[in-house]
């Protein structure tokens, strides 16, 4: 495991109030910073929801990366680092999509993890806060540490044969994704209907609440007559939150177009650092003919893909209508992918979305899919799936796996490389331990 990946959970179910004492009881510190047992069990719990075993060793381990993250945390001040804003807020959408995704919707998401929208954004921001954070010094502690080929060769000739692990079918593939688009005269329509709701507010022939209630597509404010609640500088879509920061306080905006439809805005107030609104969403949704021709115009695409005169990875920059693997030549992977996976673009396939798997798996290598039509949050979309290439399951081999033996063997030298550097910084930290977890203290080293 990295020692600079932040094990903390981004949600965990509400616990029951018997358990409240023992929860947030301190099992350590780290200077002023206190690490409780709530959060112990969270990063616990996240484990088991990735399908991991959590017996008591592993959990004394975890609670060593908690100490260390602390430690680097308080390194990353010492020196004045600060988390780029983009940066996180790009981290804090992907990941917020996708658990809306796993769970089926934001209502759905609100009602497992017992916590609002802001309030899961605000954890989401924190937590990529602090993983920048701790990554930038444990890169910092690591960036002299190599490793040389003949290392790797001698490191896999040292393993025994029976502790050499056994790899699992893994695949490279890459999504192209367009969505369909609305047409414009409709778009207009939507656009004078929220007019009109504000020509009914500014008149004082209706509250913003009740209009909210009756007519947003956004059952979770719509619910609290449209309002979001505060939030943090950065939390909301960017076109929302330049509209919302233009207005004064008890103004209306005109229609803004964001990601997730057309909005009339209202800002209550706002605070330096944050700002309340309620909102008017009117959702965008294609007809079942928008829909249609976005198939009929991906499927051209496919075609110049297949003909051989447009590459899939120009394709997918110049066409490509995701956000969250664009960046990333539409690679796909898993939502739990880390490091006991596959280093790299490979993605073992017992860890791929069902629907993803059922198509490559009647791919050849090099070959395209027909578009998919697949569910995506707040939007339908159409996809064309790539495998890219295919590893049959396998013992180690330097051969195949000399990308995967050297990432152990350079990750065992940085872990080695942060435990010396430890001994010495130690000392710069008062590191306090409960008394059932003193002899994490001794696994500091």
């Amino acid at each position: 495991m990295a020692t600079f990946c932040l094990l903390t959970c981004i949600w965990s179910p509400a616990t029951k109030a018997a358990d409240t004492l023992l929860l947030d009881k301190v099992i350590a510190t780290v200077n002023q910073e206190l690490i409780l047992h709530s959060d112990l069990e969270a990063v616990c719990k996240q484990l088991e929801w990735e399908g991991k075993v959590v017996d008591e060793s592993v959990k004394l381990g975890l609670l060593r990366e908690l100490v260390l993250n602390k430690i680097f945390l308080s390194k990353a001040a010492l020196h004045d680092v600060k988390a780029p804003k983009a940066h996180i807020q790009r981290a804090c959408d992907a990941r917020l999509a996708s658990l809306i995704q796993q769970v089926g919707s934001e209502a759905q998401l609100v009602q497992v993890t017992h916590q609002s929208i802001n309030a899961i954004k605000k954890g989401l921001k924190e937590r990529f806060k602090a993983e920048y954070l701790a990554a930038w010094v444990y890169q910092h502690l690591t960036k002299q540490v190599v490793v040389t080929p003949a290392e790797v060769e001698a490191y896999f000739n040292g393993l025994p044969s029976h502790s050499r692990p056994y790899y699992p079918a893994s695949v490279e593939v890459h999504q192209l994704v367009v969505y369909p688009k609305v047409d414009a005269a409709r778009r207009e329509t939507v656009k004078n209907k929220l007019l009109d709701f504000k020509q009914l507010l500014l008149t004082g022939k209706a509250t913003f609440s009740d209009l909210a209630k009756a007519h947003s597509d956004d059952p979770h404010s719509a619910a609290k007559g449209g309002e979001i609640g505060w939030v943090p500088l950065g939390v909301l879509a960017p076109a929302y939150e330049v509209a919302a920061l233009s207005l004064k306080c008890g103004e209306i905006s005109d229609p803004i177009v964001s990601e997730f439809g057309l909005h009339l805005i209202e800002l209550i107030a706002r605070k330096k650092d944050q700002y309340n609104t309620r909102h008017i969403l009117q959702m965008l949704k294609p007809t079942e003919e928008e829909i249609k021709l976005a198939e009929v115009e991906l499927d051209k695409i496919r075609s110049k893909i297949v003909a051989g005169t447009l590459t899939f990875e120009a394709a997918v920059a110049q066409y490509s209508e995701d956000k969250e693997t664009v960046a990333q030549g539409g690679l796909i992977t898993t939502p739990h992918q880390g490091s006991d996976l596959l280093p790299g673009l490979l993605t073992p396939v017992e860890s791929l979305d069902p629907e993803v798997y059922f198509v490559i798996d009647g791919l050849e290598v090099g070959a395209v899919s027909k578009p998919q039509y697949i569910s995506k949050p707040y939007k339908s979309a159409w996809r064309l799936l790539y495998l890219k290439q295919r590893v049959e399951p396998h013992p180690m081999n330097l051969q195949q796996d000399y990308e995967k033996i050297h990432h152990d063997l350079l990750q065992k030298k940085k872990k080695e490389s942060v435990d010396k550097w430890l001994q010495t910084a130690k000392s710069e930290f008062l590191i306090r331990f409960s008394s059932e977890y003193q002899e994490v203290e001794q696994l500091l080293g």
